[in-house]
């Protein structure tokens, strides 16, 4: 009788865990996996073009940047050769009133080279933020088109997950993520 019990008992689990398991196997039927496969596909493409907007987007701030940077960098070799010249006509006077002037324009100069600085500094500070923003919202967005993805093939039996894939925006890289089938 106990033999007859145990078999009975495996013979149920055997045909439950085959029913279970079988019924999840099919539950992905064909137009299920091409529906969801479509879905994937779309996403894709759009987070692919958001993507590429937001890089060509911190591309087009980073040329400006580079554009403005560079002018400024003259000014300031300008600034600092205008210095050396006041300083070594300083060096070189002996009249008390010279002196001063050559003393007001060197402090006025070096004013002026400080403030452009300054400028500067807060130049890449506004351009540092700005990819970051991009970065941000292209990362944002499409981590949250990927979990609605991943969650609506579910429901056609398909599993997904997100992939990283590292994208260079402007000088800087970030990781971003895509969809990807894992199992059907």
């Amino acid at each position: 009788m106990k033999k007859l019990g145990m078999l009975a008992f495996f013979t149920l689990l055997f045909f439950g865990v085959s029913l279970g398991l079988s019924s999840n196997a099919h539950a992905a039927s064909e137009a299920d996996i091409e529906k969801a496969l479509e879905i994937i596909d779309a996403a894709n493409a759009e987070m692919d073009l958001i993507i590429e907007t937001g890089v060509q987007d911190a591309d087009n701030l980073w040329a400006i940047y580079l554009e403005e940077l560079e002018v400024m960098k003259n000014e300031l070799e300008t600034l600092d050769q205008e210095i050396a010249s006041v300083e070594a006509e300083l060096s070189n006077t002996t009249d008390a009133n010279q002196y001063e002037e050559l003393n007001e324009a060197l402090s006025a100069l070096q004013l002026e080279k400080g403030l452009l600085e300054e400028q500067m500094n807060q130049r890449t500070a506004q351009f540092d933020q700005e990819v970051e923003e991009i970065i941000s919202y292209v990362f944002d967005i499409t981590l949250q088109m990927t979990q609605d993805t991943i969650d609506e093939v579910a429901e056609y039996g398909v599993i997904a997950e997100c992939f990283w894939k590292y994208v260079r925006f402007a000088d800087r890289w970030a990781w971003i993520d895509p969809v990807r089938v894992v199992n059907f």
